[in-house]
């Protein structure tokens, strides 16, 4: 092996005037070789001067900079150059057999002091890296991250390019138009930066030239002002791939690769890619998305032990598209053959490859990075569309090729169960690419897979029916020939056959059905076996299913078994899983908890405890109602003093729905109160066509008094006729009920026109009425404001004013009570006499007229009036 550093001036020819790389005149003490062995071998630089000039091109008169190139030569040597200011040249040759220089060189020796190190510098034997020239450690980790921020929407594109310089066997040289050779020099960097560990020493650049025409690098950077056509369209689409930061005319973005997308996305996060020099190669190729998205160190892992050695061991001469032969697949996952760069058969003046700007946050000489930590999969954010799916569709041909390790797997699987809309759509196929693998990987060693494996996973219908098809026949199958043995042995078929989502399989269908009725049983041994099963699987969705099986054919004898299931020893395990089971069971394992101590609750109590179970803690459904009924009173009625708070719990309405009214009909007969939950109860009954004709008129009567009181029904001869025949019809009424309804019988009485009143023989229910009615009926006439009202409207309405002396004078006859004697007398005095005193002679004419009319005796009339006229005054 042999390391050559070689210092040139650049000068004229004295008979041409033509510039060309001259050696100093002390050429030995300048330019030292090794050949590892200590000796000092005799060898011709001419060749390798040609060699310094063609890679770097040689400058225009009056030219100077800071350019840097590397290059590949065709035996597989490597040449760094730095054409540095004072028309300087320093070049640093490694033969093929030489070890490669580590991951942080040759880019970060951009403007490195050492180049200006003493001619008389000599290189030990062997690769010492001190004695190169240094990194200065320009483009670090956050120099990086700033860099590709400041221009992130090229970051992608130009990764892009960079990737296909090794995919590609027609890659085309990376022109990159910048405004000076500091910017070329960070975009190398980020290359350098973003590639597998064994591509960067491949990759070959130079940051500054005038005829990018002629130069042999992969990545050429030029000035605005370089001799380099744009604006032809065959340079810019088919000979280079120009990327222009100054504004003009560039290449057309090429098409989508996952890769380069993922690796921008990590750098514009801030968190790029990092170099793991030691680390075990990723099955899945060098250029590995998982890394990029799982943060980990491992994407330069797939170059492995390889490292920078290979760049040592590729032949070749490079060319414009790199040496790299295929480094792996156009879509961003595909493994090299080889993963070193393989050889090239170009001319020699189309040398040139690459460096590498080494790892993230380096300095100085370090060459050791610390172990990446496996992180959270977070590299996804802000990819959508064609993006996001090509690159599930990548890990999803990774782990179907089987080239994903098991960290690799455990990585893919948290990341699909961290997904949601859009994302969780992208990453079905990953998801049963997973579920696969896993099924495959059980069967070959004769296990099941754990059921957990497969919760979370973002499948979907399609992917379910192709698990299905393919694997749920025959597990199913298995499981169905295993129904026969004893239910204790039914767990790691019914574990395989839920793994694959056998749903609608026979065999699942016969075990669900026959655990079901193993559970109603509790009294056999198969209840206890079956509860064994059932924990053992510990699959929420079977459970629920089986749970869902003991309500199918339901009838009350079923229900008694679901009271003695809860009971049992197996109570607690039903206990357990009760959130997961219907509401019907739920209810009667609370029934059968709560009836037992230390609650001992029964009746409306037990009642009013299970509807805190229901959906807003009320019963409104017949189906609920009909449920809860008979697992607290069967068949039987409620007491009688709790049949208002039933009703109360529901309705009235859903209890005639239910076909429950008749049941609590004392409520009716005999009530504590009569309020409006009474009226409505009754209302609702009157439409129940099997009650009987003595309760429908109950209730009739009821409601037509009700509705005579609130003036929903109007005072008429029919409706007080039918008032009294029902009357008549349910007499004797109970005391609450009777005084109910003759307090509204009243009310509406004395509220009506006293005309209706009299036309409706309402007279005759008043002149016998008791107590109640009278007294609801002298209530409301002798109320202020009734008495203010008739005191105003009463003078210009004779027919009403006399209509309420009809009602309200003397009677004797026989049928007429005292009670109703004195009432009208005190209303006579009270409310009529006030008006009649203050009426003038027209007024009282016009009553006169009216009572003459109607055949009242107007004498009797005027007596009275005289009378009250004079205990007014």
């Amino acid at each position: 092996m042999a390391i050559r550093r070689l210092s040139y001036r650049l000068d004229q020819e004295p008979d041409t005037g033509a510039l060309r790389l001259f050696l100093p005149d002390m050429d030995t003490a300048m330019n030292t070789d090794t050949d590892g062995s200590g000796h000092q071998p005799h060898t011709d630089t001419g060749e390798l001067t040609s060699t310094v000039a063609r890679v770097i091109g040689i400058p225009r008169a009056g030219e100077t900079g800071n350019e840097l190139s590397y290059s590949l030569l065709p035996d597989g040597g490597r040449l760094l150059c730095a054409a540095l200011p004072g028309q300087r040249v320093e070049a640093l040759h490694l033969s093929a057999d030489t070890p490669g220089p580590g991951p942080v060189w040759p880019i970060d020796t951009w403007r490195s002091e050492s180049w200006e190190a003493e001619g008389t510098q000599t290189l030990g034997a062997g690769f010492v890296e001190s004695e190169l020239p240094v990194p200065e450690a320009h483009f670090d980790r956050d120099v990086l991250v700033a860099f590709a921020r400041a221009r992130a929407d090229r970051v992608a594109p130009f990764l892009a390019d960079v990737r296909r310089l090794f995919g590609d066997p027609a890659g085309r040289q990376i022109v990159l138009v910048e405004e000076d050779s500091e910017t070329v020099a960070r975009w190398v960097a980020l290359a350098c930066a973003s590639l597998p560990e064994a591509y960067v020493p491949a990759l070959t650049f130079t940051t500054w030239t005038a005829d990018p025409w002629r130069a042999p690098q992969q990545i050429i950077g030029i000035g605005p002002d370089a001799d380099f056509d744009r604006s032809d369209d065959a340079t810019v689409e088919h000979l280079f791939r120009v990327h222009d930061g100054t504004g003009g005319p560039e290449s057309p973005a090429a098409e989508l690769d996952a890769w380069a997308r993922l690796t921008a996305e990590r750098w514009l996060a801030g968190n790029p890619p990092r170099p793991a020099p030691g680390a075990a190669a990723r099955p899945e190729g060098p250029f590995a998305l998982i890394p990029l998205v799982s943060g980990s160190g491992g994407v330069r892992n797939a170059a492995g032990a390889a490292g920078a050695g290979a760049v040592g061991r590729a032949g070749g001469s490079g060319g414009r598209t790199g040496s790299a032969e295929r480094a792996g697949a156009a879509d961003g996952t595909g493994a090299p053959e080889n993963t070193e760069p393989a050889e090239r058969t170009e001319p020699a003046e189309h040398t040139g490859h690459a460096g590498h700007a080494g790892h993230a946050g380096h300095t100085g000489h370090a060459q050791h990075a610390e172990p990446a930590e496996r992180a959270e999969l977070t590299g996804l954010t802000g990819l959508g569309g064609e993006t996001l799916r090509a690159v599930f569709d990548a890990f999803a041909h990774s782990v179907t090729r089987g080239e994903a390790d098991p960290g690799t797997l455990d990585e893919l699987d948290r990341l699909c169960r961290g997904l949601d809309g859009d994302q969780a759509l992208a990453a079905r196929p990953l998801a049963l690419a997973l579920v696969k693998h896993r099924l495959d990987a059980s069967r070959g060693r004769g296990t099941l897979p754990d059921l957990a494996a497969f919760e979370g996973l973002p499948l979907g219908q399609e992917a379910w029916r192709e698990l299905r098809e393919e694997y749920g026949d025959r597990a199913d199958g298995a499981l169905r020939a295993r129904l026969r043995d004893p239910v204790t042995t039914w767990t790691e078929p019914l574990r395989l056959a839920l793994a694959v989502g056998a749903d609608g399989g026979p065999g699942l269908a016969e075990a669900m059905d026959r655990l079901a009725d193993a559970l109603l049983h509790p009294e056999r041994r198969d209840c206890a076996q079956a509860v064994q099963v059932l924990s053992e699987l510990d699959h929420v969705a079977f459970t629920r299913r089986v749970l869902r099986l003991l309500l199918v054919g339901f009838t009350e004898r079923k229900l008694d078994r679901l009271r003695a299931l809860a009971n049992s020893p197996q109570g607690a395990w039903l206990r357990r899983n009760i959130d997961d089971a219907p509401l019907t069971v739920r209810l009667a394992a609370a029934a059968a908890q709560w009836s037992g101590p230390p609650d001992r609750l029964r009746g409306v109590e037990l009642f009013e405890r299970l509807t805190e179970l229901l959906s807003g803690q009320r019963v409104e459904d017949v189906k609920t109602l009909n449920l809860l009924w008979r697992m607290v009173w069967r068949n039987d009625p409620p007491d009688r003093a709790e049949q208002p708070r039933v009703a109360r719990v529901c309705t009235p309405r859903l209890i005639i729905e239910a076909d429950l009214g008749r049941r609590i009909m004392g409520w009716l007969r005999e009530p504590d109160h009569c309020d409006l939950e009474l009226v409505d109860f009754a209302r609702e009954m009157r439409k129940d066509a099997k009650l009987g004709a003595q309760d429908r008129d109950t209730a009739e009567l009821l409601v037509i008094a009700q509705d005579l009181a609130d003036g929903r029904l109007g005072v008429s001869r029919a409706s007080v006729g039918r008032l009294r025949e029902l009357g008549r019809k349910v007499s004797p009424l109970g005391v609450v009920l009777r005084k109910g309804i003759d307090e509204r019988v009243g009310r509406a009485l004395a509220g009506a026109n006293p005309l209706d009143v009299c036309e409706s023989h309402g007279l005759q229910i008043l002149v016998a009425a008791g107590p109640d009615l009278l007294g609801a009926y002298r209530a409301h006439l002798m109320a202020d404001r009734t008495r203010d009202r008739l005191e105003r409207e009463l003078p210009g309405n004779p027919a009403e004013l006399a209509a309420y002396y009809h009602i309200w004078r003397p009677r004797r006859r026989h049928g007429v009570t005292t009670e109703w004697r004195e009432v009208a007398a005190e209303l006579l005095d009270q409310v009529l006499a006030p008006v009649f005193v203050r009426l003038d002679d027209h007024h009282l004419g016009q009553v006169a007229t009216v009572l003459q009319r109607e055949g009242q005796d107007v004498q009797e009339w005027t007596a009275w009036r005289y009378r009250a006229g004079q205990e007014k005054s």
